[in-house]
């Protein structure tokens, strides 16, 4: 299951309605079903009266709300009853589902699937007023389920609670078995990778050919690597025992085939080796 990049927007009535240019957008990266977490400073806005947040952008979806969190300043809002709620500076909320509206073509609390590419939720208008911050938290489960059937038939049919617990369960089953089947992916891919630059393999199935392979930068970069250090170690030999006192006369410096193929082969193998787990690591770290 491969990462998405998706874009989340929010936008503020602020006694005009909802407007473009009363919104703000955030990009994310997730894998279906990763738990998004998202903030948004609204102290731009010098009124508010209404909250709508977009989760994505670009496609139909099955998201999961786990909660919007809003940010108050000290002033205090009004219930649908006209009652005070005093909200302390920088109170935060979480505001109940109860009170959160959607426009979502399948409910099923706290799951929704929305058919079309304009998910929306929005806040009692009550809880919006004096805004100076949000927190969402969010999963999409699913992209594209405008072309799924089964959707379109659970929309035109009415679904009882009882199936609506089924429908749940199994949605979670799937994704808890899609995380699973992602992570031993992952861990293939690995493998795989730590087989095919093992050499021989390399060699044998590389499709640039054998020739372009031992003629790669880096096996170039290593073996220029170890004739230096051999060649270095060579000279440290020859400076000890052209300076060494004292010396016996007639005393001739030879340069030692043996000792610079023994140096050149151990550093040439530490530089593989270092290279190999350098690589390994940066590999877990990619997937």
């Amino acid at each position: 299951m491969e990462s998405v990049r998706l874009t989340a927007e929010v936008f503020v009535d602020t006694g005009k309605d909802f407007r473009p240019e009363d919104s703000l957008q955030a990009e994310y990266s997730c894998v279906p079903g990763e738990t998004v977490k998202l903030s948004f400073d609204l102290t731009c806005f010098e009124k508010t009266v209404g909250f709508r947040f977009d989760p994505l952008l670009e496609d139909s979806s099955m998201v999961k709300l786990l909660g919007i969190t809003l940010c108050y300043d000290s002033a205090p809002g009004e219930t649908r009853e006209g009652a005070q709620e005093a909200k302390a500076p920088g109170e935060k909320r979480q505001i109940p589902l109860e009170r959160i509206k959607t426009n979502s073509d399948v409910d099923l609390e706290p799951i929704y699937v929305y058919l079309h590419h304009d998910p929306k939720f929005f806040v009692d208008e009550a809880l919006c007023t004096h805004l100076i911050g949000a927190e969402v938290e969010f999963q999409v489960l699913e992209l594209g389920v405008e072309q799924k059937d089964y959707w379109l038939d659970i929309k035109k049919n009415h679904v009882s609670q009882r199936e609506r617990d089924q429908i749940l369960g199994k949605l979670e089953a799937a994704m808890e078995e899609n995380r699973k089947l992602a992570r031993e992916n992952r861990r293939l891919k690995i493998e795989h990778e730590d087989i095919y630059a093992s050499g021989i393999w390399k060699l044998q199935h590389d499709a640039k050919g054998p020739v372009k392979v031992l003629l790669s930068k880096a096996n170039l970069g290593t073996f220029f690597a170890a004739v230096y250090v051999a060649l270095i170690s060579e000279l440290f030999v020859f400076n000890n025992a052209y300076y060494s006192a004292p010396r016996p006369n007639g005393e001739v410096l030879v340069f030692q085939f043996f000792r610079f193929g023994m140096v050149f082969l151990g550093a040439f193998l530490l530089i593989l080796l270092i290279r190999g787990a350098v690589m390994k690591r940066y590999r877990h770290e990619l997937y």
